[in-house]
C-alpha cells in the first residue's frame, strides 16, 4: 500500500486520480479548499482518505501539512501528485495584476512550497514526486499569458528538481495534458466573457472563446491522465515526461517542427489579431 498525496481532489484530474488510487486500496492524502466538495468521496472511502483543507493562495498554510501527518501518524509519503491549479484568460494588457498573481502564487509557487516541505516526507520512501503541467508548458496562447508563464516555470523546476533529487533516488515527473474534460477551463473563460467587448481585443477574444468551446468537443477525459499518471506512479523506468494531448500531431508534432513565425502568422490569422491602424 502506497501513501499518496494528491491536491486538488474536489475535480477533475485530482478527483479522477484519487479515486483511482482509492479503489486499489491506497492511502491518500488529498487537499481541498472546502470539505464539502468532496463529501461523497469521504462518506465513500473513510478512514483511506484523509482530507487536508488548505488554501494555495494562502501559502503559510501549507506548513498545516505537519500537523496533519503528524496526528495521522504518517512518516513518509510515496507519492506527491501536484495536481491543484487554476487558470484565468484574459488580454493581458487589460488583466487585473492580482488574477496573474493569484495564478502565479496557485500554479507555481504553492507547488514549489508544498514540494520542498514534503522532501524530507519522501526520501525514505526514495518516493515519486508528479506535477501536473499542461501543453501550455511547452508553448504560448493569446490570452492565456499568466497560467502559460506558471505552466513554463513548473516545466522548468521539474526539470531543475529531477537532477537535484536523483540523489536520493527520488524521481520527478511531468504530466503535460491538452485538452481535458475538466472545470478548470469554464471557470475561467465564462467569469470574464464580456470584461473585454469594448477594447481593441473584443472580436479576437471572442474568437479565442470560440476556440476553446470547439477544443472543449475534442477533449480528453480525465481517464486518459489516470492512465499516464499510474504508469508514472509503478512503472520501474516511467518517462520524464507523459503527454495525454488530443490530436498529437497538430498539437505537439506540428507546432514543434514549423519555424515559430509560421505559427505565429497561423495563430494570429485564425484570431484576427492583426496589426491595427489607428
Amino acid at each position: 500500500m502506497k501513501t499518496v498525496l494528491i491536491t486538488g481532489i474536489s475535480t477533475g484530474i485530482g478527483r479522477a486520480t484519487a479515486e483511482s488510487f482509492l479503489e486499489q486500496g491506497h492511502l491518500v492524502i488529498g487537499a481541498v479548499r472546502e470539505f464539502h466538495s468532496v463529501e461523497t468521496l469521504k462518506s465513500k472511502y473513510g478512514s483511506k482518505l484523509i482530507l487536508w483543507k488548505c488554501n494555495f493562495l494562502n501559502l503559510t498554510e501549507i506548513d498545516s501539512i505537519h500537523n496533519l501527518l503528524s496526528e495521522n501518524k504518517i512518516m513518509q509519503i510515496d507519492i506527491l501528485i501536484n495536481n491543484a491549479g487554476m487558470a484565468l484568460s484574459a488580454p493581458f494588457q487589460h488583466q487585473d495584476f492580482s488574477e496573474v498573481q493569484n495564478t502565479i502564487t496557485t500554479n507555481v509557487l504553492a507547488v514549489m512550497k508544498l514540494t520542498q516541505v514534503l522532501i524530507s516526507y519522501l526520501i525514505p520512501a526514495k518516493g515519486r514526486i508528479i506535477n501536473i503541467s499542461s501543453i501550455s508548458g511547452v508553448g504560448g496562447t493569446p490570452f492565456l499569458a499568466g497560467y502559460c508563464a506558471s505552466k513554463h516555470a513548473v516545466e522548468g523546476f521539474s526539470e531543475s528538481l529531477r537532477r537535484e533529487l536523483n540523489l536520493y533516488g527520488i524521481k520527478v515527473i511531468l504530466i503535460g495534458p491538452g485538452s481535458i474534460q475538466t472545470p478548470i477551463w469554464s471557470k475561467g473563460f465564462e467569469a470574464i466573457r464580456m470584461r473585454y467587448q469594448n477594447s481593441a481585443y473584443q472580436e479576437s477574444f471572442d474568437r479565442f472563446i470560440e476556440f476553446a468551446s470547439h477544443e472543449k468537443a475534442h477533449a480528453l477525459p480525465p481517464s486518459v491522465v489516470v492512465k499516464d499518471i499510474l504508469h508514472a506512479t509503478f512503472s520501474e523506468s516511467p518517462k520524464i515526461r507523459y503527454s495525454p494531448v488530443p490530436r498529437k500531431f497538430q498539437n505537439v508534432f506540428l507546432p514543434w517542427i514549423l519555424p515559430r513565425f509560421v505559427t505565429d502568422y497561423m495563430i494570429c490569422r485564425a484570431l484576427g489579431l492583426r496589426i491595427k491602424k489607428y
